[in-house]
């Protein structure tokens, strides 16, 4: 039962004026207790956060000058943004693709397509990449270039497929130059 509720029962089942005023008295000291604890946590939650955002934007701060002065090398920089990430990595957990793993933006998806961004909506994450709709995080996987097995197995699987000569001498020309890209040539 609330105390408002507490209070409203208190009004009308209550015949005695001292009885009143006694409770009265217990239901307002109440009042005062739960309301003094809610204050006390509002404002401890508003100097953690105070606290938060003074101590990253010193961060920011610090980074910024050293970048803008040349102070910095690309090493301590790297390490420095790495630092940041972790620290933040505690904070909200990354979207995890269909292998559970984290996503990040300037990886490319399973179609090859770059992410560009990754949205908290209402309803959860979304990832956006270059010439797609956003998509859900764990409805694709991260890209991975194809091994000369992978090539090889999907042309063993096209090659019973194709009955005609020509179509199959289209389909070794086309798996050529796919081996001499999965072996890191040049096509």
């Amino acid at each position: 039962m609330s105390i408002t509720d507490e209070l409203r029962e208190w009004a009308h089942n209550e015949l005695s004026y001292k009885t009143r005023f006694d409770a009265l008295i217990a239901i307002a000291d109440r009042i005062d207790a739960e309301h003094e604890k809610a204050m006390s946590r509002a404002g401890q939650l508003l100097a953690d956060a105070e606290k938060d955002r003074d101590y990253n934007y010193a961060n920011w701060q610090d980074c910024k000058q050293k970048v803008l002065q040349h102070n910095i090398t690309m090493d301590e920089l790297s390490t420095e943004i790495e630092r940041l990430k972790d620290e933040l990595a505690h904070r909200i957990e990354l979207p995890k693709d269909a292998d559970d793993v984290p996503w990040e933006v300037g990886e490319r998806d399973e179609d090859g397509n770059e992410v560009i961004a990754l949205k908290l909506a209402p309803d959860g994450w979304y990832v956006i990449a270059v010439g797609e709709w956003p998509y859900r995080p764990e409805r694709k996987r991260h890209y991975h270039k194809p091994t000369v097995e992978d090539v090889l197995t999907e042309f063993g699987i096209d090659w019973e497929h194709e009955s005609d000569c020509e179509d199959r001498a289209a389909l070794l020309k086309e798996y050529a130059t796919k081996l001499r890209l999965a072996e890191g040539e040049d096509a």
